[in-house]
């Protein structure tokens, strides 16, 4: 895999992952489109965790700003 050059997706798809853990896939999927994601880059990211990049792992301050209202 590249590396991801784009940060505002690299972002988004942070938050998705941790949304699809709290929320579920739907919740995640409307998110990350409703930032632009393209919809390969979701399925990809929110079907299997065994195909997503290292950096689309979260880190504890993006679930803490998740949980966060």
């Amino acid at each position: 895999m590249q590396p991801r050059t784009n940060h505002q997706f690299a972002d988004a798809l942070e938050q998705g992952v941790v949304i699809d853990a709290l929320c579920g896939a739907a919740t995640a999927w409307a998110f990350l489109e409703a930032h632009d994601v393209p919809k390969e880059m979701i399925f990809r990211v929110l079907s299997s965790a065994s195909v997503r990049r290292r950096s689309d792992t979260p880190s504890p301050d993006t679930i803490e700003k998740c949980r966060a209202p």
